[in-house]
């Protein structure tokens, strides 16, 4: 076994290591709000100390196993729409019987405006006419809470089935694609926003997870490259945030232009992105290609002068040089996605140094880069513990990434990976034991940690 998999293994422990700690032991640090409160009930550290102890012990021993070794078929449209439809059963009543509970007032902003049914928000511009419209299509005596709560529920198990999709992609095995598939839902941005959320959050996660799937199905040559490119031209009309896709596309037109009748492909794939974000415009608008309108509304419903910055959504520099702000980004990034994110941090320059990437990493890469300047440099109104959610869509790439990245080194240093891939599902494991569906516990102190932004009632 070569000497620097053991020195590797041992820095991606020692991370994985750090973040048990702090669940474990809660320290009275000056943030706590991204570790605390497994301790809440007595059987929760039990159940943390059995995955600690059962995870890296059983990865171990099943890592050589046959079947997962087995080659991993790669799945299609149909597939992933089944698998999609027996989450959703699944998750749907789960959704009403652990549903978490909001700690801002979004969520019901959004619930007010998709129970108005005739009211405009660009920045959730397609989701919100959407459900507003389905709901009084197919179920206008349904609460409007219970609506967005079974529908946001299922909008989120096809993220979870296109997150499982994608991971077929970046796995060569059963095992590695289920690894990769369990690493995304079990990250925080991934898992929190699936039972029953009460915001725009999981429309933006299945997107995203929409993209990333089927961007990795134009890489493997398997999907035309228009599908990619035109999820990433409507997402923003989604939700706004999306437009952070946008730098990775450059992946996949470079991609394409290296096919067999490149350039006409990729003229296809731009004319399918402007047509669908032209025709995005017209629910609400009235017009396609009404894009001078879509934005004067965004900028109109753009809550800027209300934070930090009387100019800007965006934090001003002063603030973001400060401990106290690179302290809140650090505990953002443990809370939303700390597994993926220290696995990418480790293992993708290491397989990157050893040649062991490709287009998929660079594709995530691209979509992971802009979503870390967007945490670092958005203002979050209520402040990075109770906006935490901004930030949550992130995940479905950090996660991957990360995943791709612990893959490519295990693959080099197999007598270590399955320990390692074991670990870091513990870790994950015991992030939610404390975390999920928590949120609200001593919600005031963790407020206080990291107060609010708004300057305006």
């Amino acid at each position: 076994m070569p000497r620097s998999c053991l020195r590797v293994a041992l820095l991606v422990a020692a991370g994985l290591a750090g973040q048990l700690a702090l669940h474990f032991l809660a320290p009275h640090l000056a943030r706590t709000w991204s570790y605390a409160h497994l301790g809440r009930r007595p059987v929760l550290p039990l159940a943390a100390a059995a995955l600690v102890l059962a995870l890296p012990a059983g990865g171990a021993l099943l890592a050589a196993r046959a079947p997962l070794a087995a080659r991993a078929p790669a799945p299609s449209w149909p597939h992933v729409l089944a698998l999609a439809l027996a989450l959703a059963v699944l998750l749907v009543p789960a959704g009403f019987v652990w549903a978490p509970r909001a700690i801002c007032i979004d969520p019901w902003v959004f619930v007010q405006a998709v129970g108005e049914g005739t009211a405009r928000n660009a920045r959730w511009h397609l989701t919100l006419w959407t459900y507003a419209h389905a709901r009084a299509l197919f179920a206008p005596h349904v609460g409007v809470v219970a609506f967005v709560r079974a529908t946001n529920t299922a909008v989120a198990a096809l993220a979870l089935a296109a997150l499982a999709a994608a991971a077929a992609r970046l796995g060569g095995t059963r095992g590695e694609v289920a690894l990769i598939t369990l690493l995304a839902w079990t990250a925080f941005g991934v898992a929190q926003l699936v039972p029953g959320y009460l915001d725009v959050y999981p429309v933006a996660l299945a997107l995203a997870a929409l993209y990333l799937w089927t961007a990795l199905d134009a890489l493997a040559g398997a999907r035309h490259p228009a599908w990619p490119i035109a999820i990433a031209a409507v997402g923003p009309f989604w939700y706004e945030g999306l437009v952070l896709l946008a730098p990775s596309t450059l992946v996949v037109a470079l991609d394409a232009l290296r096919r067999p009748r490149g350039a006409a492909r990729l003229a296809a794939a731009a004319g399918a992105a402007l047509l669908v974000a032209g025709l995005a415009t017209v629910p609400g608008f009235g017009a396609p290609f009404a894009f001078g309108a879509f934005v004067r509304q965004l900028g109109a419903d753009t809550p800027w002068p209300a934070g930090l910055s009387p100019t800007s959504s965006l934090l001003p520099a002063t603030y973001v040089a400060t401990r106290a702000h690179a302290a809140e980004v650090l505990h953002g990034l443990l809370l939303v996605d700390g597994v993926g994110v220290w696995l990418a941090v480790v293992l993708v320059p290491w397989a990157a140094a050893r040649g062991a990437l490709d287009a998929r990493a660079a594709l995530l890469g691209l979509v992971v880069v802009p979503w870390l300047a967007f945490v670092v440099a958005m203002d979050p109104l209520f402040g990075p513990y109770q906006d935490w959610d901004l930030f949550a869509w992130g995940a479905a790439a950090t996660s991957l990434l990360g995943a791709l990245g612990l893959v490519a080194w295990g693959r080099a240093c197999p007598r270590l990976a399955g320990a390692v891939a074991g670990l870091a599902l513990a870790t994950a494991g015991v992030h939610l034991l404390a975390r999920l569906n928590a949120l609200d516990v001593e919600r005031g102190r963790h407020a206080a940690e990291s107060p609010p932004h708004v300057r305006v009632p």
